[in-house]
């Protein structure tokens, strides 16, 4: 059985309800391993200002959850602005965007979250066709037109979770309050700091793990495209942008490589590069 790797954070994801929009929140489901098995965990944001809409669209995944075997998390929000506040500290697997909302509308809130370096999969929802050519400029995974057919949605997230549910891929972060899964691409670098360890993403969000820096050397290792620069620094070698003897440039921030790591930094970066261009 498929391995799914578990680690402590000490980010804190909020399940209360919301007093906004009076939708209440699922609980999270609270589980301890005392073996590495196979957990399917999925979190979903849903941003849409219709009210009933989001009720019944959560009941819809929360019903393919169950059927499937996943622990779901759902996170609505009614705007654009409150959703992309919340992306800098909740990571999140998929988003369900309305494209029609006031103020920032779903097209252009899918562009500020590919600003953000976010790579986090959009379905998009509208009662109209006519925006179907500006989801494509966004890179959207799907576009599901209202009121949402249930066989068509439940196709979607079969086709979903083929495509991007791979647990080699992600890490599962095991907090008091809950799962929290984290692309392992979304994750710039990693740094040790005393007994606990920074992870830095590529939007600039920085979590703090209560973990051995040796423990996530395990996990983030070169071949899933990470090399330990320093004693200190793991990095994602996708994501460098430059280098020298002494230092490596990522898309937000720069770490160093110490002199007895260079030689081998440079053979294992020009590989990787290599074998993801022949690939």
């Amino acid at each position: 059985m498929d391995s799914v790797i578990f680690l402590s954070w000490t980010i804190a994801l909020s399940c209360e309800s919301s007093s906004d929009t009076g939708f209440s929140l699922p609980d999270t489901i609270h589980t301890f391993i005392h073996r590495k098995v196979l957990i399917k965990i999925m979190n979903i944001a849903i941003c849409d200002d219709e009210i009933l809409f989001t009720r019944e669209l959560s009941s819809l995944l929360t019903h393919w959850a169950e059927k499937n075997d996943f622990s779901l998390t759902l996170y609505p929000y009614s705007n654009g602005d409150d959703l992309l506040t919340a992306l800098r500290t909740i990571p999140v697997d998929l988003i369900f965007l309305d494209i029609i909302m006031p103020l920032l509308n779903g097209i252009d809130t899918a562009r500020e979250i590919r600003s953000m370096r976010l790579t986090v999969p959009v379905i998009f929802l509208t009662s109209s066709r006519e925006f179907a050519l500006d989801s494509y400029d966004v890179k959207a995974f799907h576009y599901l037109l209202k009121p949402v057919n249930t066989l068509k949605l439940f196709s979607v997230m079969d086709d979903f979770f083929k495509t991007y549910h791979v647990p080699a891929e992600t890490f599962v972060a095991h907090t008091a309050d809950g799962f929290c899964s984290i692309t392992l691409n979304d994750v710039d670098y990693l740094e040790a700091q005393n007994k606990q360890v920074l992870v830095c993403l590529s939007n600039g969000t920085t979590l703090k793990i209560r973990e051995l820096f040796v423990k996530c050397e395990g996990v983030f290792t070169p071949e899933k495209g990470f090399f330990k620069c320093h004693r200190s620094y793991i990095v994602n070698l996708s994501h460098i942008k430059q280098f020298t003897r002494t230092m490596v440039t990522t898309g937000i921030s720069s770490v160093p490589i110490s002199r007895n790591n260079y030689s081998a930094f440079k053979d294992a970066y020009f590989s990787y590069m290599f074998d993801s261009n022949s690939g």
